[in-house]
């Protein structure tokens, strides 16, 4: 037994009974439990019970056993004069404040199936961890459970968003650059898209927009993917020289091309052919935020990433080797990913801060109309029962996943308390 968990069980008040008595004998009726405290001082305020004929409002502390009220201090710290009720597990002794008044006492009841449950949870390594009773929630609840959690996920991504806005010294256009780059290969490669994005910024790529040539050489020149070729041709070696050209106007060092991941990857997702694919779309950046912002249908967005290389990858997916012909496109579900992670967040904190709640419920109203993502967070929920109807939701078990079951913090997640409240439920039937 944890002292978190009796904590747990007070506030929520999963107890057998609101009624019950002390360890001397006396009537008590739980008529709230308080409000959970988190920093100092007793676990609960503003607690009110009845004991015998007399009511009392006050704070309440929780221990495993009563002794602990003396291991802890209490006994000597006036912060808990105003204590009117000790609720433990193992009553083993009486207890007094510092003012020498000795405090009621009860042991707290509740379904031993509640305890079980979260042993369970704590223990097994299947996520999620809450499974064996997840079936148990209506799905109307689950649904608004999701949504919550879906916000959450914006709300925390405007923290890092944030950050970047800091960065940029409030330039929305190039924070919402970085985003677009940092996304526009999915995870792979990402870290290396975002430094990218970071050193070399938007405006010197759009003072080379007037060609698309001189775009891909700046991009493909400056992530170091145009050094050490095992073959060249005469593009590579005029987009090598072009980019030669910008980086000594520029005073640009170029990464090193080992951070750049091809394994385990297809060609069209080669970081060589994204590249040549993002030069594409910057040569319309200059638009794309204003019609992000102005736009309400979401397949106009969709438009909008619909961007196709030069006509030279189309034979190649890497600098000077030479491959079937296949026109390289964004396709759907990448442009999904960078709706979903980087034009939905950038929309969200953009109404977030300057306080237009247009921009973030059209934020939200995307997210709903894009089907559920499946990746294996979400395969793990949907063989459970959980039905997901948008990315809403899927990205509702990133957090979840993310902030609760990564940190086995089942107590303080709202889909973990269902299910304790339906054990709870099962046992009162």
């Amino acid at each position: 037994m944890t002292e978190e968990f009796l904590q747990y069980v007070w506030a929520n008040s999963l107890f057998t009974s609101v009624r019950c008595f002390s360890t001397k004998g006396k009537e008590v009726e739980i008529l709230n439990v308080g409000f959970q405290n988190r920093d100092a001082g007793p676990d609960f305020f503003s607690a009110k019970v009845r004991i015998d004929y007399t009511v009392l409002v006050g704070n309440v502390e929780i221990h495993q056993k009563a002794s602990d009220w003396f291991r802890h201090g209490h006994e000597k710290d006036a912060a808990y004069d105003n204590v009117i009720l000790s609720v433990v597990e193992d009553a083993d002794m009486e207890v007094y404040n510092s003012r020498d008044r000795e405090i009621d006492a009860i042991i707290l009841r509740y379904d031993p199936r509640l305890w079980d449950e979260y042993v369970f949870m704590q223990g097994v390594p299947v996520e999620p961890r809450c499974y064996r009773n997840l079936r148990r929630i209506d799905s109307l609840r689950m649904d608004m459970l999701l949504a919550g959690y879906g916000i959450e996920r914006l709300e925390r991504k405007c923290g890092d968003i944030k950050m970047m806005l800091e960065e940029t010294m409030y330039d929305w256009e190039a924070c919402f650059y970085r985003m677009l780059v940092r996304y526009w290969s999915g995870n792979v490669n990402a870290d290396a898209f975002a430094q990218l994005a970071q050193n070399l910024s938007y405006k010197k790529v759009i003072r080379c927009s007037d060609s698309l040539f001189r775009v891909e050489a700046l991009l493909l020149g400056y992530s170091g993917l145009l050094s050490d070729l095992e073959e060249e041709d005469d593009y590579t070696i005029a987009l090598r020289e072009e980019y030669e050209f910008q980086a000594a106007k520029f005073h640009l060092t170029a990464m090193q091309r080992s951070q750049w991941k091809y394994m385990r990857i297809r060609p069209t997702s080669f970081p060589t052919v994204r590249l040549a694919l993002l030069a594409a779309l910057m040569m319309r950046f200059n638009f794309i935020l204003s019609t992000v912002l102005e736009t309400e249908r979401l397949e106009d967005i969709y438009k909008l990433l619909d961007v196709q290389a030069s006509k030279y990858w189309s034979t190649h997916y890497k600098p000077g080797v030479l491959a079937t012909q296949q026109v390289k496109r964004l396709g759907n579900s990448m442009k999904t990913v960078i709706v979903i992670n980087a034009i939905v967040p950038f929309l969200f904190v953009y109404g977030k801060e300057r306080k237009e709640e247009r921009y973030c419920d059209k934020a939200v109203q995307w997210l709903e109309e894009l089907e559920a993502e499946r990746n294996h967070v979400t395969e793990t929920w949907t063989k459970q029962g959980v039905k997901l109807k948008s990315a809403l939701q899927s990205q509702a078990l990133l957090q979840i996943k993310r902030e609760y079951c990564d940190a086995h913090q089942c107590l303080h997640c709202r889909v973990g308390s269902e299910v304790f409240r339906s054990v709870a439920k099962e046992s009162d039937v």
